[in-house]
């Protein structure tokens, strides 16, 4: 049984969604965001995942700056730090591969 991280089971998240006919989102933009503050979320990933920054972006509109953090095992996190400070977990997931890894991408 596959758990997300904060351990509801994908299976019975996406039964009960389907019920309630809430699945046509995707299960990670169902899930509840997590927010704080940045440096305690930056320290706990590290911590508990051994991720780190991997790439970082403004958003378009200049209000919030997206970080994807990844670990070797293969976890990955995005944050959203927003200009008010407050930073929030946007996604979460396993099998981070890096695009020059993958075999099956063209070589540019």
């Amino acid at each position: 049984m596959i758990k997300t991280r904060f351990g509801v089971s994908l299976a019975k998240l996406a039964l009960t969604l389907s019920a309630t006919g809430l699945l046509a989102v995707s299960v990670a933009e169902a899930a509840p965001r997590v927010c704080g503050e940045r440096e305690k979320m930056t320290k706990f990933l590290n911590e508990k995942y051994q991720e780190t920054p991997r790439a970082i972006g403004v958003s378009g509109s200049g209000k919030a700056v997206m970080e994807i953090y990844t670990s070797t095992d293969g976890t990955w996190t995005v944050l959203m730090t927003m200009t008010s400070g407050k930073t929030c977990i946007m996604g979460a997931g396993h099998s981070w591969e890096d695009k020059n890894k993958l075999a099956y991408l063209p070589k540019t």
